[in-house]
C-alpha cells in the first residue's frame, strides 16, 4: 500500500496541502496499514466486550423481544444512514483532497446538514413506525433510540478530521470507549429490571460522554458550531446525490432481510434470524473499518497517481481475502459458541442462520475494497447500480425462500447478495483502473489454508470454541509456511518500531 507518493512531503504541492502533509509521503501506507490493523483489533476488541451487554440483554428480554429490540435498533440505524447520504463519506474524501483552507469551511457545513437529516431520518423512522403497525413501545423506542443515533452521527462528523488524516489511533480509542461506556451502563439496566425502552435509551448517556471526548482532539481549526451556508450546502449536495442514492440503497440492502422478516415471519423464526443477525452485523462492519482507514490514501491516490491507486488496491485486496476468509470459517465453526453465549439453549436454530451467513462475510471482506476504489474514483452511480442490483437480489430471494426455509432462507439471500454485489464490484472497477487484476494465485493459496483449518472437524470431542482456536493456528501456519502474508504488513510495523527507537535513543 506504499507505493511511489506524488511529492516527498518536505514542501507544498500543486493542490496546497501543507508542508509534510502525511497523505502526500511514502509514510502513508505503512500508516494507513498499521490504522487498519489497530481499527480492526481495537473493533474486535469492542467487539468481545458487546457480548456481555448484548447477552445480558437476550436474557433479560427474551428472544421475541430481543428481537423486537434488534428491529428497532436496525430502524433508527438504517434510518440515520439514509439521512446520512454518504455525508461522511464525502466529508473524509473532500477533507483528503481539499485544500487546507477550504476544509473549515467544509466541515462547519457538513455539521449542519448532518444535524438537519439525522433529526428528519429519525422522525420519518419513527412515522414508518406508526404506520407498519408497531407497538406503541415501538414507537417510542424509535424515538428514544434516534437520540442516541444523533448523538452518534453528530460525534462521527467531528471526527471527519481524525480519520481524514490517518488519526486512527484516536478515533479507535473513542469507539472502544463508546463500547465499555454502553457495557457499563447495560450492566445497571439489567441488575434493575430493565425494559425495551431502558435499553433502547442507554445510548443517550454514552453519546454525551464521547463526544465531549472526541471535542478534545479534534484540530483547534476545526469549527464547532453547525453553519448552512447556501452556496457551500447547494455544491454539496449537488456533489452527493449520486453517492446519496448509492449509501441510502446499500443501507437498505443490509437490513432488508431482517425487515421484511418481522413483517412476513413468525416472531420466533423472527427472533432466530435477528440473533444470528446481531452476530453478523458486528462482524461485517469490519471490512469498512479496515479498508476505510486506507480511505484517504485511496482517494488522494485517485486524485494524483493511477499507479499508486492500483497498487494499493491490489494489496488491500490480498490482505482482504487473507483476513476474510479466516473470519467467515471462524464464524462458521465458532457459530454454536455464540449463539449459545448470546442467548443459550433457547436459540438453537439460529446457529445454522449464522453459519449460511458467514459465507457471506467473505464475499463482503474483498467487495469492500473495490466498493472503496470505485468510492475514491468517484464512481458513484457505479456503485449505486451495484447496490441496486443487491437490494433486489435480497429482496426476492428472502420472499421467495423465507416461507420454506423461514430464517435459513433469508440468510441465503444474502449469500446471493453479496455474490452478486462483489462481481460487480470487481467488473467495474477492473474497467475503471489500468492493469488491476484478482490475485488468483494468493485465493488459490488461502483457500487450501481454509481447507486445512476444515479439518479440525475430524478431530472428535472438540467444543466449537475450541474447533475455532485451532483452525486459527492451522489456518495462518499454513499461509507463513507457504509464504502467503504480504510483506508490507511486517514491514509498516519495523519502520515504526525503528522509528521509535531512533527517538528513544536520541531523548
Amino acid at each position: 500500500m506504499h507505493g511511489s507518493a506524488p511529492t516527498d512531503g518536505r514542501g507544498p504541492d500543486p493542490h496546497g496541502e501543507r508542508e509534510g502533509d502525511l497523505l502526500d509521503t511514502a509514510a502513508a501506507g505503512p500508516a494507513a496499514i498499521r490504522g487498519s490493523l489497530l481499527r480492526a483489533a481495537g473493533y474486535l476488541a469492542a467487539a468481545v466486550v458487546s457480548l456481555i451487554s448484548v447477552s445480558l440483554i437476550i436474557r433479560q428480554l427474551g428472544v421475541v423481544d430481543f428481537g423486537h429490540y434488534v428491529t428497532v435498533v436496525s430502524l433508527v440505524t438504517l434510518a440515520a444512514t439514509l439521512s446520512d447520504a454518504g455525508l461522511a463519506t464525502i466529508g473524509i474524501r473532500e477533507y483528503a483532497v481539499r485544500p487546507p483552507e477550504s476544509r473549515d469551511r467544509l466541515m462547519a457545513n457538513l455539521l449542519g446538514l448532518r444535524c438537519v437529516l439525522t433529526v428528519l431520518g429519525v422522525a420519518g423512522a419513527a412515522l414508518f413506525a406508526l404506520v407498519a403497525g408497531y407497538e406503541d413501545r415501538l414507537v417510542v423506542g424509535t424515538l428514544v433510540g434516534g437520540a442516541g443515533i444523533v448523538l452518534t452521527v453528530l460525534q462521527g462528523t467531528y471526527a471527519v478530521p481524525l480519520t481524514a488524516m490517518l488519526r486512527l489511533g484516536t478515533v479507535t480509542g473513542l469507539d472502544f470507549a463508546r463500547q465499555v461506556l454502553f457495557t457499563a451502563i447495560t450492566v445497571p439496566v439489567v441488575f434493575a429490571g430493565g425494559t425495551l425502552l431502558a435499553f433502547l435509551a442507554v445510548p443517550i448517556p454514552v453519546g454525551i460522554a464521547i463526544l465531549i471526548l472526541t471535542l478534545r482532539q479534534i484540530p483547534d481549526s476545526m469549527p464547532l458550531r453547525p453553519r448552512l451556508d447556501i452556496d457551500e450546502c447547494r455544491a454539496m449536495l449537488r456533489t452527493i446525490v449520486p453517492i446519496a442514492a448509492a449509501v441510502a440503497v446499500g443501507a437498505i440492502y443490509f437490513r432488508m432481510s431482517l425487515i421484511l422478516m418481522s413483517l412476513i415471519s413468525s416472531e420466533e423464526q423472527t427472533g432466530y434470524f435477528a440473533t444470528a443477525y446481531r452476530v453478523l452485523e458486528v462482524v461485517i462492519l469490519l471490512p469498512g473499518l479496515i479498508v476505510g482507514a486506507a480511505f484517504p490514501l485511496l482517494a488522494r491516490a485517485a486524485r494524483d497517481d493511477e499507479s499508486r491507486l492500483n497498487y494499493a488496491l491490489q494489496r488491500l485486496s490480498e490482505a482482504m481475502i487473507i483476513v476474510g476468509v479466516w473470519v467467515a470459517m471462524s464464524v462458521v465453526l465458532g457459530a454454536a459458541f455464540a449463539i449459545e453465549v448470546l442467548a443459550g439453549g433457547s436459540a438453537e436454530p439460529a446457529v445454522a442462520v449464522l453459519q449460511l451467513q458467514g459465507i457471506a462475510i467473505a464475499l463482503s471482506f474483498v467487495a469492500n475494497v473495490w466498493s472503496f476504489g470505485l468510492l475514491s474514483l468517484a464512481r458513484y452511480r457505479a456503485v449505486l447500480a451495484i447496490t441496486s442490483t443487491g437490494v433486489l437480489t435480497v429482496t426476492v430471494l428472502t420472499l421467495a425462500l423465507e416461507p420454506s426455509l423461514h430464517a435459513q432462507g433469508a440468510a441465503l439471500a444474502i449469500v446471493a447478495g453479496d455474490s452478486v454485489q462483489a462481481l460487480l464490484a470487481f467488473v467495474v472497477l477492473r474497467r475503471s483502473v489500468a492493469n488491476s487484476r484478482f490475485p488468483v494465485a494468493l485465493t488459490v493459496r488461502v483457500g487450501s489454508a481454509c481447507a486445512l483449518g476444515f479439518a479440525v472437524f475430524l478431530i472428535p470431542g472438540l467444543s466449537s470454541f475450541t474447533r475455532t482456536i485451532v483452525a486459527t493456528v492451522v489456518y495462518f501456519g499454513a499461509l507463513l509456511a507457504v509464504g502467503a502474508i504480504p510483506e508490507e504488513l511486517a514491514q509498516a510495523f519495523r519502520e515504526r518500531f525503528s522509528r521509535r527507537a531512533r527517538t528513544a535513543a536520541g531523548s
